[in-house]
């Protein structure tokens, strides 16, 4: 099965330091980020190789000060879909200018409402939870529609997030995709997630399936809050042709669907297993398709039938 989402890394940095978070792969030692250019021919060889599902990452993507220009770059490319995942502390400054630089999807990582919780979580105690909803109130206001909240089950102190959470979206144009932690021994399948679902009353369900095959429910509670939930447990799809041989699929809940691009050029199949990454920064540089599409065939390879 071939993947058709291509996740784009543009920064390692980051102006929050969640604890749950991955980092899209970024663990090596900090070297330049790509320009917009070099992301701007990376999205071009890729949309050549048929992906059709391109989303901004980071690190926090808006922290990048030419991040517009990014974001122009991108929108002015026949991507099917463009979007951007943030923690929207930045949100209020920049979602004017993100909307008209042609961005019109995004996905905020949100984990709390609990304003002293937020700050214990943090070791940069520069934003608040009021301005990352000041900034969702922002991005509403000057286009974005159908923003999707991103909430991680880490423990059972989550329980009272999730359900503040869901009171915040009640009647709002929000869908909460609820995802759980990434963590070899964690303690939350996604049949028990949808279990803790059923608590608040479930009207309404649907199974969708997206363009990786992933089988998704859309779920809405009695209080008129949508969900989204993973039914497909990743680490059991194996997409990869070295999945079997892989010593690290424990690791595999979460992320290995996407191809990613990191911040400093390299192509990740795989956030748990490093084995199989190439650089390719050198042909960004240079602009050369050709090599491009070389990597991209070989990506090609890499897909159970």
């Amino acid at each position: 099965m071939k993947s058709k989402y291509f996740r784009i890394s543009v920064t390692k940095r980051c102006n929050l330091s969640c604890p749950y978070c991955h980092r899209e792969g970024n663990f090596s030692a900090a070297t330049d980020e790509l320009t917009p250019q070099e992301i701007q021919t990376a999205c071009e060889a890729a949309l050549d190789a048929g992906f059709t599902k391109f989303k901004l990452t980071g690190g926090e993507p808006t922290c990048r000060k030419d991040f517009g220009e990014i974001v122009s770059r991108l929108s002015k490319l026949p991507l099917p879909d463009l979007s951007m995942i943030t923690n929207g502390t930045l949100l209020e400054d920049c979602a004017r200018d993100l909307w008209n630089c042609g961005l019109r999807r995004l996905n905020v990582s949100l984990n709390t409402l609990n304003p002293k919780k937020f700050r214990t979580l943090q070791r940069r105690a520069n934003f608040s939870v009021e301005k990352i909803l000041r900034g969702l109130n922002e991005a509403q206001l000057v286009g974005f529609k159908h923003i999707k909240l991103n909430f991680v089950f880490v423990n059972e102190e989550s329980r009272n997030d999730l359900t503040d959470l869901l009171n915040f979206i009640n009647g709002k144009d929000f869908t909460l995709v609820l995802l759980p932690v990434i963590e070899r021994n964690s303690n939350y399948t996604l049949k028990e997630l949808h279990e803790l679902l059923t608590t608040y009353g479930i009207t309404g369900e649907e199974t969708i399936t997206d363009n990786e095959g992933i089988k998704k429910r859309l779920i809405r509670l009695t209080t008129n809050a949508k969900v989204l939930l993973r039914e497909d447990e990743l680490a059991q799809k194996k997409p990869y042709a070295f999945c079997d041989a892989c010593k690290m699929s424990a690791h595999c809940r979460e992320g290995i669907f996407p191809i990613r691009l990191s911040a400093d050029g390299k192509i990740i199949p795989c956030l748990a297993n490093s084995e199989h990454r190439i650089s390719i920064r050198r042909q960004l540089a240079a602009q050369d398709m050709s090599a491009l599409k070389s990597v991209f065939r070989k990506i090609e390879g890499w897909y159970n039938r």
